[in-house]
């Protein structure tokens, strides 16, 4: 506890819940996109992040872990989809589980490149201001980096994760149809994936999921000219 902070811990939570709002608000678009007006209905096309907060999931369970130094695990309350409004169900619901990832690295892509502007023509430079350094260190990078976490940790293909409506959407129907079966056991086997390592001398989702997120934000980096 001796390296407590708990504004350094307010401040990730918030970053979190405003990813998570944009995650939340790909689902949600993408949906009334393709033919389903329930998100719509429910005030869920929105980037307030008040309407996609789940008290538990997104607030308490994050701040315990980071004041805690435990998992950063958290969830926000799921878009409602009504498959019966889509043209093509099974393709549809791939297409609305993609769009949450796929805007965390759009975000990133923001981010980052709004970074590479403002290094360009504006005196910010944190390798020679302490404040600036502040600033990337604790607001930039760790929004950055958070987003592409926030899309690697949902494409596993674990119920009720969205890689797992991607997988299902990818396989042909029969293949689909036995994959289905896993839907019960993919919680178990999350929560086993995320606390069985600090118990057993298992590999740790969060350090695998850690990896992929560096190189997938080195290599935005490179894309927008960071690197």
């Amino acid at each position: 506890m001796a390296n407590f902070d708990p504004f350094a811990a307010i401040l990730l939570v918030t970053q979190f819940i405003v990813l998570l709002t944009f995650h939340e608000w790909g689902h949600a678009k993408s949906a009334e996109m393709l033919g389903d007006p329930t998100a719509r209905d429910l005030g869920r096309v929105s980037l307030n992040p008040g309407v996609h907060i789940d008290m538990i999931g997104t607030i308490i369970l994050p701040l315990l872990g980071t004041f805690f130094g435990g998992a950063f695990f958290g969830w926000a309350k799921p878009v409602p989809v009504n498959p019966y409004n889509l043209k093509h169900p099974r393709r549809d619901l791939m297409l609305i589980a993609a769009a949450g990832p796929a805007m965390n690295i759009f975000i990133t892509f923001v981010i980052l490149a709004l970074l590479r502007i403002v290094l360009e023509f504006t005196p910010f430079n944190p390798s020679e201001s302490t404040l600036h350094a502040l600033i990337y260190l604790q607001v930039v990078k760790p929004l950055a980096l958070i987003s592409v976490f926030l899309a690697a940790f949902n494409m596993l293909p674990l119920f009720p994760l969205d890689g797992f409506s991607v997988v299902r959407g990818l396989l042909p129907e029969n293949a689909a149809r036995q994959f289905e079966k896993l839907m019960p056991y993919g919680m178990p086997i999350l929560m086993c994936m995320i606390f069985l390592p600090y118990f057993l001398p298992i590999p740790n989702v969060f350090r695998f999921l850690a990896h992929i997120s560096y190189a997938t934000h080195d290599l935005i980096a490179k894309i927008v000219g960071l690197r």
